[in-house]
């Protein structure tokens, strides 16, 4: 009943005064109008801050929440929501915000609150003060498309709130429970199409007492180090992941990192052809699945957290990854131009992630080569079964290390990209991976004789690396493949061939959107072939039903995908074509060409 008091009374507060500050916005005109790093199409109130400010602290007050912690947030979060009111009516340099930033997080530090690492004081001090900026900011460029700030503040604030009762107690997880409230009443308002904005008092004043929440309840003993240092990081993993992101994305095409832009993730994924709506549900699902391995954290081993967590940091990775080759700006040629410039530099950061993609992969192998093992061990032995065989695992991770980073580099599987891997990259994983497995036990048979090792362990550390490895591989291709069904702008196309050649108009469609196609179908003579679908795209009738399709689907343009058309064939093909009413292309293939080129020789 008390937990429902510090959730309601927040909410309703929240829900009464959030109209009532809408019209004080439009009255005194602190409106935002439309701009291009933002997607509103029509003015929109600001000062929405005002109303969670308001429902937080009241709510805070009245319920009784006046601990020496909470006194400290509050001082902290009032400073920075003033300032944050300033700042929307003034607009202060970055500099000027970082200052801001600087004191409030001093504020903390001067009540007791840090980062519960067993570092001395004057170590902690700064990392506080850079986590608490850090966050802060974060929340503020977060806050970039309807309702992704105030929802990820409410996700991330419910989890503070849970993992306070449930894992480490936290004297403010409370006040988490009562952002959630205040966040969960602003988000009616706030949703696609917003009706009102938070803007930096709300962001800043959400960013910085999350921060503050996320560290207060920190146990300096190092049992709880690991949680003291993932669960805060994986609670506030979407801001997180954004503010490494934009900040990595514009200085590698150089530009200033705090100026506003089109290129958060939020921006890429609407770019991709997802609506504003399911873009902000898509990261609320990251953020709760992120969420909830942080509330699984203590129910589970120690070895399966480390694994869990590295995996998902690399599945953020490679959306990462495919996310910046996203063009969202109109002005492409000059960021070619710009990115062309720097890595003539030859930026270090741009040639990792830009151009030099092998270091990540093989540290990437190193890793999965230690999980796999790992796992294979954890999985055969149970228990005191484990620990009794843990020193086999000792004696010989070394040398299995050794042996499939050597057996990785002589089957070429450093030699790939990403982007274009297929059915031949699989052989070369598979082959990689099964002669470093031979290999280790082969090794391992002559150093120790096989004397105490399980067959099985190698069977489960063979079968998991592949899927480890293979799934690296293949992620990025998946992740383009997954983007390319909800991408459906584009000029509307109907293919005019199911056969090899309309396969590879498909991929490259998909591939490169540059070409803007928005593929609907195929057409095809073969009965046989009707109904299927090739990647993705069904095959939906024979040739005397274009003109209905073209009609009832909004047809654009035809491509015709056949190969080697005879002269009487194309003809009667380009005379039925044209009584279509709608233009058509021939894509040429090899075949094409070999056949003109013999017909020359001729």
């Amino acid at each position: 009943m008390q937990y429902t008091l510090f959730l309601l009374i927040p909410f309703v507060l929240s829900l009464i005064f959030t109209p009532i500050v809408r019209k004080l916005a439009f009255k005194i005109g602190m409106i935002a109008m439309p701009r291009v790093d933002r997607w509103h199409k029509q003015p929109t109130a600001l000062l929405g801050g005002i109303s969670i400010y308001l429902a937080c602290i009241f709510s805070a007050l009245f319920l009784g929440i006046r601990t020496h912690a909470a006194v400290g947030l509050f001082l902290g979060a009032t400073f920075l929501f003033i300032f944050g009111l300033i700042d929307d009516k003034v607009h202060f340099a970055p500099y000027v915000k970082l200052f801001a930033q600087i004191i409030a997080g001093c504020v903390a530090v001067l009540f007791g609150i840090t980062i519960g690492l067993p570092l001395n004081l004057i170590l902690l001090i700064p990392l506080t003060l850079l986590w608490i900026i850090g966050i802060t900011n974060a929340f503020n460029l977060l806050d970039n498309i309807d309702g992704l700030a105030a929802g990820i503040a409410a996700i991330s604030s419910l989890t503070l709130f849970l993992s306070s009762a449930l894992i480490a107690h936290n004297p403010l997880g409370i006040f988490a429970l009562i952002i959630f409230g205040a966040t969960l009443g602003f988000l009616p308002y706030n949703f696609n199409p917003a009706k009102i904005f938070m803007g930096d008092s709300g962001s800043m004043f959400l960013g910085y007492s999350l921060a503050v929440i996320s560290i207060s309840a920190a146990p300096r003993h190092i049992s709880n180090l690991l949680i003291t240092m993932i669960l805060p990081v994986f609670i506030l993993s979407v801001p997180i992941f954004d503010t490494i992101f934009v900040m990595i994305g514009r200085k590698l095409l150089g530009r200033k990192v705090f100026e506003g832009g089109r290129d958060h993730t939020s921006h890429r994924l609407v770019t991709l052809g997802l609506s504003p709506r399911k873009t902000v549900l898509l990261l609320y699902a990251i953020s709760t699945l992120f969420a909830s391995v942080a509330i699984l954290f203590s129910h589970l081993n120690l070895f399966v957290i480390l694994s869990f967590a590295f995996l998902l940091i690399v599945v953020m990775f490679f959306l990462g990854a495919f996310l910046f080759e996203i063009d969202t700006t109109q002005k492409s040629t000059n960021l070619k131009r710009i990115q062309k410039k720097y890595s003539d530099q030859r930026v270090v950061l741009n040639n990792v992630f830009l151009h030099k993609r092998r270091i990540v992969e093989v540290f990437l192998d190193f890793v999965f080569i230690c999980i796999a093992y790992f796992c294979a061990y954890f999985l055969r032995f149970e228990g005191d079964l484990f620990h009794r065989n843990s020193h086999l695992l000792q004696q010989s991770l070394v040398w299995v290390i050794l042996i499939k980073m050597t057996a990785f580099f002589i089957c070429g599987l450093y030699r790939g990209v990403w982007k274009y891997i297929g059915i031949s990259d699989f052989f070369t994983v598979f082959k990689a991976v099964s002669a470093g497995s031979l290999l280790s036990i082969m090794l391992i048979t002559f150093l120790f004789r096989f004397k105490d090792y399980s067959r099985a362990v190698f069977f489960i550390d063979w079968l998991v690396l592949l899927f480890l490895v293979l799934g690296s591989r293949f992620l990025f291709r998946m992740i383009e493949e997954v983007f390319s069904q909800v991408h459906n702008s584009g000029k509307r196309v109907l293919i005019f061939g199911a056969g090899d050649l309309g396969e590879m108009v498909i991929r490259e469609i998909k591939r490169n959107k540059s070409l803007n196609y928005n593929p609907i179908g195929f057409i095809d003579d073969d009965p046989r072939k009707l109904g299927h679908k090739i990647h993705g795209v069904p095959i939906l009738a024979s040739r005397n039903r274009i003109k209905s399709l073209v009609s009832s689907h909004e047809i654009a343009e035809i491509l015709v995908a056949i190969p080697s058309l005879d002269q009487q064939s194309f003809i009667e093909l380009t005379r039925f074509l044209d009584d279509c009413g709608v233009p058509f292309k021939i894509v040429k293939s090899i075949l094409d060409e070999n056949k003109k080129n013999e017909i020359q020789t001729n």
